[in-house]
């Protein structure tokens, strides 16, 4: 069995147990349970991503143990490859060499440009006792920053590393239709028709800056520069997948997010009804109709924080043991996460969720990225405090083939 697919399993046996956790009120919803969900939810999120960087893997390696030699020798070119190679490059305006530059090489790719695969995310690696010079001194492990939880592929929407040039995405539009016939009667020519959605690339940037003084005096500041990178970009186009980006100058540039994609299903729930269990299920149950999505298990759902605490925090039948507005839509059968930053302007959103509807989801929204980057290293703008930028630019882009499969529920007036 391949790693992708017993991680798959074991993202089926979390997703179920968050499920029933979900279905808990009172007092079986109790602090072990609580702490439980805590838990698989870090876990959730940590295996999409050893999902994806498996599948990727599996991808360039083929399945199993055959593996293409030409495949085993770009690997073993990765692993000699450090991002402190480029980072020296920058700094001297040149070139990469050796080991880069051989990996550059195989990969198709000048030698003034940056992988992105060498910010591919790091395996689990065991914590061991770091060796200093000051043996009072010793580094534990490494917290990273705190950022906005990822959330573009739980609504289904495809990433994928591409080379240079247009990413084309076609589709049929159109095709046959079936029509019972009489005897000898004649079947209608039906038009087959495809449509092709083309995305050119467009530039971003992510950049950080730190001391020199940190180079000297932290082990594994490599390591975390480069996992920074990687979850700074991540977050920041997983954020531009839901509220667009129209900051760049030039329209080339600028990304259309799902809150003002045309062709997106739209359902309002009133200020008045949004406090109302049957009212607000409505909207979601909207959604179900028999073709994108045949129930409520078919919605992958990514609530705004303002409205999963309005939903967790409105009580709509006090009757039945306070049974919250969360409570009454989980009883229903639907499921949600969150994530921030993806809000309107008022206090709980304009928008309370977003929906990928997964009948036929693979491909629907997709969100390549140009695998080459630059990478500059700036020892001079700072330099009389000792201070080091470090920038990354990199091209991507993010559209809807076929855009009847996302959804947002709305607040309206």
């Amino acid at each position: 069995m391949l790693k992708s697919q017993k991680l798959q399993i074991r993202r089926h046996e979390i997703v179920t147990r968050l499920n029933e956790v979900g279905d808990l009120e009172g007092d079986a919803y109790t602090d072990e349970v609580r702490s439980e969900e805590d838990g698989l939810k870090t876990e959730l999120r940590e295996t999409d991503t050893r999902i994806e960087t498996a599948l990727l893997a599996e991808g360039a390696a083929g399945q199993g143990d055959d593996v293409d030699p030409e495949q085993r020798e770009l690997a073993r070119l990765e692993s000699r490859a450090s991002v402190g190679d480029y980072l020296s490059a920058a700094l001297e305006m040149r070139a990469v060499g050796g080991a880069a530059a051989e990996f550059n090489q195989a990969l198709s790719m000048g030698l003034d440009r940056f992988p992105l695969r060498l910010l591919a995310p790091d395996a689990p690696r065991e914590e061991r006792a770091t060796t200093a010079t000051d043996s009072a001194t010793m580094q534990r492990g490494w917290l990273d920053r705190l950022l906005a939880d990822t959330a573009a592929m739980r609504l289904g929407i495809t990433t994928a590393s591409v080379a240079a040039g247009i990413a084309s995405y076609p589709i049929t539009t159109a095709g046959a239709t079936g029509a019972q016939k009489a005897k000898e009667e004649a079947a209608a020519d039906t038009a087959w028709t495809v449509g092709v959605t083309e995305l050119k690339p467009t530039r971003n940037a992510v950049s950080l800056k730190f001391v020199v003084e940190d180079a000297a005096r932290l082990p594994g500041l490599e390591a975390a520069l480069r996992r920074d990178l990687r979850m700074g970009m991540m977050e920041q186009i997983d954020r531009a997948v839901f509220v667009g980006d129209d900051g760049a100058t030039g329209t080339d540039a600028d990304i259309t997010g799902l809150t003002t994609a045309a062709n997106v299903v739209e359902q309002t729930v009133t200020q008045a009804n949004k406090i109302k269990g049957p009212e607000t299920l409505a909207a979601f149950s909207a959604l179900v109709d028999g073709i994108h999505a045949s129930g409520f298990g078919d919605l992958r759902t990514v609530a705004t924080v303002g409205a999963w605490r309005l939903w967790e925090s409105t009580v709509i039948n006090a009757a039945a043991e306070n049974q919250t507005l969360a409570g009454f839509m989980r009883t229903a059968g639907m499921s949600w996460s969150s994530r921030g930053s993806i809000e309107d302007a008022t206090d709980d959103g304009d928008f309370a969720a977003f929906v990928g509807r997964a009948r036929g989801l693979s491909g629907a929204g997709v969100m390549p990225v140009w695998d080459s980057a630059q990478l500059i290293r700036d020892p001079y703008t700072g330099a009389g405090k000792g201070e080091v930028i470090l920038t990354r630019t990199y091209l991507w882009n993010f559209g809807l083939v076929r855009a009847t499969n996302f959804a947002r529920v709305v607040f309206g007036a």
